[in-house]
């Protein structure tokens, strides 16, 4: 990590198109934005498009955007990414999984600096840096033939590679700490025996696995008992036999009978099975967590983002299902 500081800085105050390269939970999203805040186009748009997370038939609308008409169901002029990104960062995420099709149009884009919205007619102007993340082997895939190695040698022009957390665990302790004092505070110190745990384990989801895991300390306390690194499978979760809970009232008690902070004792006063019971203090933790960071900073989100320390996409996430989960209830 101290070999990729010096790196990063001369980055960040550069436009050239970069690769970053590692294992799920490395915290690729998280340094690409940090380049962005660190350099010139620090106060324009940082756009994160996540080649996963949109369906193969909306990929290219969603890049180049759409005009009016252009397709069933356009029913206005939408930009896509490069627009939204003008001027600023535009983070495209897991590129190795983008189709071959789409990597031509991609090229193309980047090499012009302009796009042509799916049923327009005139291309449009886009000034944006291009930063790639991936979890893939490009050099394999380009070798596969599964990925262009034009594209490819388009955006290398520089590249980094993250390390897996189990690489550098002498950074788990200072990693664990901060995230505790984050979540925690600096007034209530993380438990050794905790931190010794969480030394032993090999961390298949990196530092997100052990952001998440901290959290879910901070809220439940000793309730982790026997899971306080790995959380437990779907399959366990199913499998899990309901732990009895005597109450002499099954139903919650009202907030006028209980203290409205402990959401711990109300939820454990329903009787739910355990993994239930976890799920509903994780989502109270989240909703009261969010909402302070967003009040604290006065409603600007990307400020609440950079005090949580993730990502201001995995924060917006986060907040929009929090608003979900209080209109459902």
């Amino acid at each position: 990590m101290r070999r990729l500081y010096p790196l990063c800085e001369r980055l960040a105050g550069s436009n050239v198109p970069l690769i970053i390269e590692g294992e799920t939970g490395t915290g690729k999203e998280v340094l690409a934005e940090s380049l962005h805040d660190q350099g010139p186009r620090a106060r324009e748009p940082f756009t994160v498009f996540d080649c996963t997370a949109v369906p193969p038939n909306l990929v290219e609308a969603a890049l180049f955007g759409h005009e009016r008409g252009a397709f069933t169901g356009a029913t206005e002029l939408r930009q896509g990414v490069f627009e939204q990104a003008h001027g600023g960062t535009l983070l495209i995420d897991e590129i190795g999984d983008l189709e071959l099709e789409l990597q031509a149009k991609l090229l193309r884009a980047i090499e012009r600096s302009e796009v042509r919205r799916i049923g327009g007619k005139q291309w449009v102007r886009v000034d944006v840096r291009i930063i790639a993340a991936t979890r893939r082997n490009l050099d394999e895939e380009v070798a596969a033939g599964r990925f262009r190695d034009d594209l490819f040698y388009r955006l290398a022009v520089a590249r980094l590679e993250l390390p897996p957390l189990r690489a550098r665990t002498g950074d788990i302790r200072l990693l664990a700490s901060h995230f505790w004092n984050r979540l925690a505070g600096s007034k209530v110190p993380i438990a050794e025996d905790f931190v010794a745990q969480l030394e032993s384990y090999s961390w298949p989801g990196n530092v997100r696995e052990l952001q998440n895991t901290v959290a879910r300390r901070v809220v439940l306390g000793d309730l982790m008992g026997g899971e306080a690194i790995a959380p437990p499978s779907s399959r366990s979760l199913r499998s899990a036999t309901p732990i009895e809970v005597t109450a002499p009232n099954p139903k919650p008690p009202s907030r006028s009978q209980s203290d409205p902070g402990d959401v711990i004792a109300d939820v454990i006063a329903c009787g739910l099975p355990l993994p239930r019971a976890r799920e509903r203090v994780l989502e109270a933790f989240e909703r009261r967590y969010v909402k302070h960071l967003v009040d604290k900073h006065r409603g600007n989100v990307a400020r609440a983002a950079a005090a949580s320390g993730v990502a201001l996409r995995y924060f917006q996430v986060l907040r929009a299902r929090t608003k979900r989960r209080e209109e459902e209830t």
